[in-house]
């Protein structure tokens, strides 16, 4: 017991010195992943070559078991040290008429090895790999002989193959009778006093030399065919040697050589190793063999000093301050970029408004003020308008009606109503009106109704407003009043000239997304000139109408930078959607940065 505690303590020792041996040379192993430690268990065979059944007529593999534990650390691809713990029981008989000898005892053997694979020899992926093996042991027995039978008696053998209790040559053979053996190994081989000392160490250095191979049944499993010879530095292990008495060994001696045994077995082995899949080793050879930041790719759209490819902002304005990723700065944290921000530095901006300013007693009366409001005295009515005009901001008082629709529905037509340019949309009672023009007479406005019937746009009706901010119906307009008021073509303040249509018109628009499902109102409540098209079942949500390709491209700019990151700008013609080379778009202005 106390020699198996030694051993127990001599390889969990090794196991320490293996763990930090692997911290130590991470740096310098050739493949990261194949550092990991591999422990394995294994059965084996012990063939014995000593001076009993002389070894050159032994056996390799006898009935002699064993069994192993080891754990491989590799270095580099091709070299690994192997901690191996063997333990196991030799069992050897002689009867023949020059000798009759037989010893058993239990093997113990701690080694180190040296383990070479011929990895660079041989492809990457593969099946099997052969190994061969040297190191250093340290080998311990306690060997027992079966001299005596179950009552004491020493076993006498006679030239005629039995064994009695009296010598042959003895005067009082005459009275011999003939016993049986016990198999009990009862006698130390030191204490039977046939070799010249009793006090030997029954401990011996020896040198394995081993082959093996392994086969690779998945990443992590292999199995390992393994016969390792171990040629130990002592003539004791069988208990017989070159001075063993004459009396023991009759007419054979003791051969002249060490004793020796051979391990044959197999063994199943476990790697530590983090397994990645094939599709993540793909993606990180691809990422070795490729240096992105240093390819020369240095591209930085928005000029802000963060290059296209780590920028998560890539629309920056001009001049605006950015963090490491290329993103605004938003000091206070409020969700609104500085330059947005019409309070950088709220002390609250969990309270922040649209506008980044903190919300004050005074505006969250109000608030709550139009939220109760029944006598529409705090309504607003919301006017979208789809072309993206900076110019006069002055609400017109007439209007063309084309359709009336609830909030968030789209019209059935809306592929007729997205060529006209000055399309846009009045929010008022849970109702979405569809309008065109802003007019400041009636007789505009029903002149452009006027155009609209005789193009197909038969429901189309002038609005007022009126003194609530709401958009309802004019009575019939006559040809009297317009024969009464002519239009007027000179442009002032106070008129807002109407909007030629041309029916092959080219329109740029930007697409902020399309969805299967239609996504929430509040996400879009903050686009400038929102309108929805339904098509091939997916809801697109535009965002303005330009004449030109350059005016687009900067308000999908400003979508990108509002957040709306996957905006891109698209053509309409004759109401359906073109592609921006076949309405004159070169390449170099159709970056996918910009449109499709």
């Amino acid at each position: 017991m106390h020699l198996m505690k030694s051993y127990l303590l001599f390889f969990f020792s090794c196991l320490l010195v293996i763990s930090a041996f692997s911290q130590q040379n991470d740096s310098t192993s050739v493949t990261k992943a194949e550092n990991s430690p591999i422990i394995g268990i294994g059965i084996n065979t012990i063939g014995f070559f000593g001076d009993l059944n002389d070894r050159n007529y032994g056996t390799p593999f006898g009935s002699n078991a064993a069994f192993n534990v080891n754990l491989i650390q590799p270095i580099t691809d091709e070299l690994s040290v192997k901690f191996d713990l063997m333990l196991g029981k030799v069992r050897e008989e002689e009867r023949s008429l020059q000798r009759n000898l037989n010893f058993e005892t239990n093997l113990t053997a701690a080694s180190i090895f040296l383990e070479y694979n011929f990895s660079n020899f041989l492809p990457e992926q593969r099946f099997l790999t052969p190994s061969v093996t040297a190191g250093l042991s340290v080998v311990e027995f306690n060997t027992k002989m079966d001299l005596l039978d179950r009552n004491r008696e020493p076993y006498n053998y006679w030239s005629d193959g039995t064994i009695r209790n009296i010598p042959e040559n003895s005067s009082e053979a005459d009275e011999a009778i003939i016993i049986n053996r016990d198999y009990s190994f009862e006698t130390d081989a030191r204490d039977a006093g046939i070799n010249n000392s009793t006090t030997y160490e029954e401990r011996a250095f020896a040198v394995p030399l081993g082959l093996g191979i392994t086969m690779h049944l998945t990443d992590q499993i292999d199995f390992r065919f393994q016969s390792t010879v171990y040629l130990t530095f002592s003539d004791y292990i069988d208990g017989i040697t070159r001075t063993t008495t004459k009396e023991l060994v009759g007419n054979r001696n003791a051969n002249a050589n060490n004793d020796h045994f051979l391990v044959s077995g197999v063994s199943v082995s476990y790697n530590f190793q983090k397994v990645k899949g094939i599709e993540q080793e793909n993606i990180e050879k691809r990422q070795e063999d490729f240096d992105f930041l240093n390819s020369g790719n240095s591209e930085d759209y928005d000029g802000d000093g963060v290059i296209d490819l780590i920028d998560l902002c890539p629309s920056t304005p001009d001049g605006v301050e950015v963090d490491s990723l290329g993103c605004p700065i938003d000091s206070d944290g409020d969700g609104l970029a500085d330059y947005k921000d019409e309070e950088v530095n709220s002390e609250y901006p969990e309270f922040a408004n649209e506008k980044g300013v903190e919300l004050t007693d005074e505006m969250i009366y109000r608030s709550y003020l139009m939220y109760m409001d029944s006598t529409l005295e705090l309504a607003e009515v919301i006017e979208r308008e789809f072309t993206g005009s900076q110019g006069n901001k002055k609400v017109a008082k007439y209007r063309v009606k084309l359709g009336q629709y609830g909030i968030g529905d789209t019209p059935l037509d809306m592929s007729t109503l997205i060529i006209l340019p000055d399309l846009a949309t009045v929010d008022q009672d849970e109702k979405t009106l569809y309008t065109v023009g802003k007019y400041n007479t009636l007789p505009q406005a029903t002149r452009r109704k006027q155009e609209l019937e005789a193009k197909g746009y038969t429901d189309a009706v002038v609005v007022e407003r009126n003194r609530k901010g709401k958009y309802v119906p004019v009575a019939d307009a006559t040809a009297a009043a317009i024969e009464a008021e002519p239009i007027e073509t000179s442009s002032n303040e106070n008129q807002i000239e109407e909007i030629k249509q041309d029916p092959n018109e080219i329109v740029f628009r930007v697409q902020l997304g399309a969805f299967k499902v239609k996504p929430t109102s509040e996400a879009y409540k903050e686009v400038p000139s929102l309108f929805v098209i339904e098509s091939g079942g997916y809801y697109r949500y535009m965002s303005g109408s330009f004449k030109t390709f350059e005016e687009a491209a900067k308000h999908k700019v400003k979508m990108n930078v509002s957040g709306y990151k996957d905006a891109f700008v698209v053509a309409y013609k004759g109401g359906k959607k073109v592609s921006l080379k076949s309405v004159g778009v070169v390449p170099i202005q159709s970056d996918p940065i910009i449109g499709q």
